[in-house]
């Protein structure tokens, strides 16, 4: 049995595979390998901070925070830069995430934090981290489930 936040995670993985940004198919999950050259632009979804407020006697209000960092790198020659390649893959997956009752375990999904880190080098890379947030209801005694009454 999986836990609430491994929902989201595993439904967010899967909407960003199928949202046809300029990643294509290069979306993982937690990655701590380095990013090829030719592997970019890229996507890479981990887990973050996650808080639990009580709302009654059995149920916790939670956030739960995922980390979205599109790994991008200017065009071969030089007329694209990664910024403006990282705003395209951006745009796409915002919209893939923020569509209407795709996370049907959270009753409010908000993106609240965006960076943009350039890395020196050949062909220049970029690194755009987005933040988002999730609110949901979860059982205080099982993380597995919302509430079974409130």
């Amino acid at each position: 049995m999986e836990s609430m936040q491994e929902l989201i995670m595993q439904q967010a993985l899967t909407l960003l595979l199928n949202c046809g940004s300029l990643a294509e198919d290069r979306v993982y999950r937690s990655r701590t390998e380095a990013i090829t050259r030719g592997g970019t632009p890229a996507i890479v979804l981990s887990p973050d901070l996650e808080t639990a407020e009580r709302e009654s006697f059995d149920v916790d209000r939670c956030q739960f925070e995922m980390s979205v960092e599109i790994l991008t790198r200017e065009s071969p020659d030089g007329s694209t830069p990664w910024d403006k390649l990282a705003d395209q893959v951006k745009v796409v997956i915002h919209r893939a995430l923020m569509a209407q009752d795709v996370f049907p375990m959270a009753d409010r999904v908000q993106r609240f934090y965006t960076d943009w880190v350039e890395e020196e080098g050949d062909n220049t890379a970029g690194d755009c981290m987005m933040r988002y947030r999730f609110a949901y209801l979860c059982n205080s005694s099982d993380l597995a489930i919302g509430p079974t009454y409130y």
